[in-house]
């Protein structure tokens, strides 16, 4: 089983990493990997999420909201795309994004996903570029987030 996590220590409050985590409709000005996620970030909804690293055509699937804590935890389940018909015992996922208040004021970003699941056993790699588009998708709401002028929701 396999875990993707990366770590962006981001200096902004939790409120603004929220507001520009859960602005849908602005991805596409802005985000990489995920390059579009339509829906609301409500615990119980469903959202319906493309992701994929630029170089390879993206995923499309859509998935249910599993939390959304305003600044504090924003998760959904993960599946194969095109395969929700799957049991969550042949493969899971959760795709999390996790904030934590730094001393100075800042937020801790931590955007993971663990895979499990019988078909996860049988890789320890994750998905291809899942690292480096979760590296690249936090470099990218960091400037949106520490950046007023750049067009960030507060």
């Amino acid at each position: 089983m396999r875990t993707v996590e990366v770590s962006t220590e981001i200096a902004a409050s939790r409120r603004m990493v929220w507001a520009v985590l859960t602005d849908f409709p602005r991805y596409p000005e802005w985000a990489t990997y995920i390059q579009r996620i339509e829906g609301q970030a409500r615990t119980g909804g469903s959202l319906k999420v493309t992701l994929g690293p630029p170089d390879r055509p993206p995923h499309v699937f859509r998935t249910p909201v599993l939390e959304a804590t305003p600044e504090v935890r924003l998760a959904w389940a993960a599946v194969i795309p095109g395969a929700t018909w799957l049991p969550r015992a042949i493969f899971t996922g959760v795709h999390e994004f996790v904030l934590d208040a730094l001393p100075d004021g800042g937020t801790r970003l931590t955007h993971r996903e663990h895979f499990s699941g019988l078909l996860a056993r049988l890789s320890d790699t994750g998905p291809p570029g899942g690292d480096e588009g979760f590296t690249a998708f936090n470099n990218a709401l960091q400037y949106r987030a520490e950046d007023p002028g750049n067009g960030s929701a507060e």
